[in-house]
């Protein structure tokens, strides 16, 4: 089945303002239940100057989306490209980084890059094991003689990317399960688009919770925290995300409406 590029990327846009809006109001009930110490408002001149500061570095995201949805670079291209302009900003613009400290960020770069890589290795071969012994059909296998309806099912797949994203990084999962469940999407009623897009915000989950938290382990390594520390608060800012993901499964117009609505030659 052929599924448009362009209506993926659409149809990940209204989630992920849903995810970001519901987080953003969680982190406000955090702050204003802790009482953190907050900054006066700025007027528009303080709001002007510190657009003009960063206009320039607020261009890396456009570099690197821009050249990938134009079929530009590919993503690792894209991620050079916007490497190597933040290194030009840093170094001839802003003036923040030095020659002297190239040594230091290039070790501290491949530390933080050294713990995703093993992370990744290790999920990899895992998944390698269980898709070796056939884990994901025969599970499936046995899910599907029941008829869940598209809700269920849509449930259904959202719960098994839980489970696998907790001890698999993001691509081997897409690769094992996905193709496994993308017949059982179809027999169930749900729209590929909206496979994709359940199955991606649930995979979300898998990089903040352990035994795998890629970007658990790395934020926690960057704050110098103890993970089980870091893990009390992300619990909290889980649960809005889980109840987006619910209403994604129950009602998934609110992924396929804007891609009908800019791209309606994208669907049957």
């Amino acid at each position: 089945m052929q599924v448009s590029v362009g209506a993926l990327f659409l149809g990940g846009a209204l989630p992920g303002l849903m995810i970001g809006l519901a987080l953003m109001a969680t982190v406000y009930g955090f702050a204003k239940a802790r009482n953190y110490p907050v900054t006066a408002t700025p007027n528009w001149t303080d709001f002007w100057a510190a657009w003009k500061g960063a206009a320039l570095a607020l261009l890396t995201p456009v570099f690197v989306i821009g050249g990938i949805v134009g079929g530009l670079v590919t993503p690792t291209e894209s991620a050079i490209i916007a490497a190597a302009y933040a290194l030009v900003l840093g170094m001839f613009v802003y003036r923040t980084v030095t020659p002297k400290d190239l040594g230091g960020i290039l070790y501290d770069t491949a530390r933080f890059a050294a713990i995703s890589l093993f992370a990744i290795g290790t999920a990899s071969a895992f998944g390698w094991l269980l898709s070796f012994y056939n884990a994901p059909r025969l599970i499936v296998s046995m899910l599907t003689a029941w008829e869940f309806g598209p809700f269920g099912t849509a449930l259904l797949i959202a719960a098994l990317f839980l489970i696998f994203g907790l001890f698999i990084d993001a691509i081997p999962t897409i690769i094992i399960l996905g193709t496994v469940l993308m017949p059982v999407a179809a027999a169930g009623g749900v729209d590929p688009i909206a496979f994709a897009i359940i199955g991606i915000v649930s995979l979300a989950f898998g990089l903040v919770t352990p035994p795998y938290g890629l970007c658990l382990l790395i934020s926690a390594a960057i704050g110098g925290l103890n993970v089980v520390q870091v893990l009390r608060e992300v619990i909290i800012i889980l649960a809005p995300m889980l109840v987006i993901l619910v209403l994604l499964a129950a009602y998934p117009e609110l992924i396929l409406w804007l891609p009908k609505q800019l791209m309606p030659g994208a669907f049957p």
